[in-house]
């Protein structure tokens, strides 16, 4: 929309800003809607998103402060690729083919996204060997062990491919140690909003 130079859209930004999405703007017409998804359930519903939950200050409604919590579909950590998780499940879950999301930073360790995988990379020392790494892959969960000290361990956004699911360990050249990255296939394309829920 900014490319075709519509105007800035001052009521959408200001929701999109409440949400978490500080450095960000929406330019031209939008559609916001809201949805009930409880995947524990397998629940996903289309709720009413009515005019009295966009009035007053928004800092104060319920669904603001909710949408600023991890795996909320906000801005919780800041990440604009939030934004874009949220954007595509709003459309149905679908991204565009082959774009790549920087999550940056969370829990230790950093992350990126196509619409099939998802990379967990982690630092560790210089002498760290394979031989030292433990990887379990579940349908819906991850842990990470090395030399004994668990560096991630919870659930996953989505379902992965387990059989389909990576690690290596590689010279890290930014920091002089060694890196472990973790590949996880999805077993659906779609945006994940995290990677690991910590248990």
């Amino acid at each position: 929309a900014k490319d075709l130079k519509l105007p800035l859209n001052n009521r959408a930004t200001a929701l999109l800003q409440a949400c978490g999405h500080q450095s960000n703007t929406i330019n031209g017409d939008v559609f916001v809607g809201k949805y009930h998804d409880n995947e524990i359930e397998d629940i996903w519903e289309r709720v009413d998103f009515t005019e009295d939950e966009v009035q007053g200050n928004l800092q104060d409604m319920e669904w603001v402060k909710i949408s600023k919590q991890k795996g909320g579909g906000g801005g919780a950590g800041g990440a604009a690729a939030s934004l874009s998780g949220m954007m595509s499940n709003s459309m149905g879950g679908q991204p565009s083919a082959g774009v790549t999301s920087s999550i940056g930073e969370e829990n230790g360790y950093k992350w990126t996204q196509t619409e099939d995988e998802l990379e967990i990379k982690f630092s560790v020392s210089a002498g760290t060997k394979a031989k030292y790494c433990k990887v379990k892959f579940g349908r819906k969960s991850l842990k990470v062990t090395v030399a004994g000290q668990t560096l991630c361990d919870g659930s996953t956004w989505g379902d992965i491919v387990v059989d389909e699911s990576t690690y290596t360990i590689q010279d890290d050249p930014d920091t002089g140690g060694r890196e472990l990255c973790v590949t996880l296939a999805k077993q659906a394309n779609q945006h994940w909003n995290y990677a690991v829920m910590k248990k």
